[in-house]
């Protein structure tokens, strides 16, 4: 039933499929027309999960409802692509591109695109992620004990442009090495002031940092893991002769692990870790919350220096393309290691719906719950 739901609930089509398939006779009522639409993007969804390895390139195109707790209802669409740089190299990890865009009833609107390309014989790699978005947003300020009464905030319009790029070179079997770049462009706009709240200064930050990497890889499918594991370490610098009007530096440490326990169950764990040092801007400090991890947590009520979270999922397959997950995960942001406090420590639970759309690629619906918040995230892809 649930499955179902899915399929009407996505307006997913590909207009070259479509294309293929036999033209509805025009003697046809308009109930003929409309039955013959609807069964072609049923089949079409049906069977978006097969492989298609005569395909150079394997196009899909899918829209539907989205929601989370800071853009709250929405419509989004998204072209996604996999394809291998050597389709003779059947063991070469796949590469996929996806390009996206989004409105919402609380005035968001947003475009993007990711992309991970895998050269042949996997001596590089280069990942690009890249967008922009104009969001009705809210500040509490920094630290824990300002994102701790989550009714004081401000009200502000915040237009955000986003670009990072990380390229490597394979140094020796699942070995990486490589620079990373990012830029953000961030503009405060419509600041409410009243009733002497927070207010985020300055209201223009732009940001530009350099740095290298390394990591460790030995996934068996990039997008969806079942098996193998995910280290990396980055060091990025944002100096002055790069435009940035403060100087101050960012390391990020990642650990993800995924392991077989059963038919269909994969467990999946992700440890993640920010230091930042020097004159960080408010809107580049590390944020608690979001899509990704401590979902339940409006993204950003918790910032700080410094940020250290970690999770659990059980993810397990259902029935044909229907699967579940349960996770629970904790967090803390804090300015100095020393002022680290289990206290005040974020907790984050909750249960997902998973359906794939491409071949071990899925839509997620999950609902996860925090401390005193709670929300529901609609999107594609595993979150780790």
């Amino acid at each position: 039933m649930i499955r179902k739901l899915l399929l009407l609930l996505f307006v997913g089509c590909s207009y070259k499929a479509l294309a293929q398939q036999d033209t509805v006779p025009r003697s046809g009522t308009d109930t003929t027309v409309h039955n013959g639409l609807y069964q072609r993007i049923l089949h079409y969804l049906q069977h978006t999960n097969e492989e298609r390895k005569h395909k150079k390139v394997d196009l899909s195109f899918i829209g539907g409802p989205v929601y989370t707790p800071e853009t709250s209802a929405g419509i989004a669409v998204m072209v996604a692509a996999q394809y291998r740089t050597d389709r003779a190299d059947s063991l070469l990890p796949v590469s996929n591109v996806a390009v996206f865009g989004s409105v919402s009833l609380t005035g968001f609107y947003g475009i993007g695109i990711n992309n991970t390309t895998i050269f042949p014989k996997d001596r590089f790699r280069m990942s690009i992620r890249a967008s922009f978005s104009s969001r009705p947003d809210k500040y509490w300020g920094i630290g824990y004990d300002a994102g701790s009464d989550k009714n004081h905030y401000t009200k502000y319009l915040l237009l955000t442009e986003k670009f990072q790029s990380d390229f490597s070179i394979n140094l020796s079997n699942k070995f990486y090495a490589g620079a990373s770049i990012h830029i953000q462009n961030a503009q405060a706009r419509d600041i409410d002031t009243a009733g002497g709240k927070p207010l985020m200064q300055p209201d223009n930050v732009f940001g530009m940092g350099i740095g290298p990497f390394v990591v460790y890889d030995t996934r068996d499918f990039i997008p969806n893991p079942s098996r193998g594991m995910f280290a990396r370490v980055g060091y990025r610098f944002y100096p002055s002769f790069l435009g940035n009007k403060t100087v101050f530096s960012k390391l990020e440490l990642q650990y993800d692990w995924y392991h077989r326990l059963w038919r269909g169950a994969i467990v999946a764990t992700d440890i993640y870790a920010e230091q930042q040092n020097g004159d960080v801007p408010w809107n580049l400090l590390s944020q608690a919350g979001g899509t990704n991890r401590l979902r339940g947590y409006y993204e950003g009520r918790f910032r700080d220096r410094n940020y250290l979270t970690g999770q659990a999922e059980l993810r397990q397959r259902i029935y044909r393309r229907s699967g579940c997950v349960l996770w629970v995960g904790g967090g803390n942001v804090f300015p100095r290691f020393n002022e680290l406090s289990l206290s005040e420590t974020l907790i984050s639970y909750g249960i997902g719906y998973r359906w794939e759309f491409k071949n071990r690629v899925n839509i997620r619906l999950d609902y996860g719950r925090g401390r005193d918040q709670s929300g529901f995230y609609f999107g594609i892809n595993e979150v780790f």
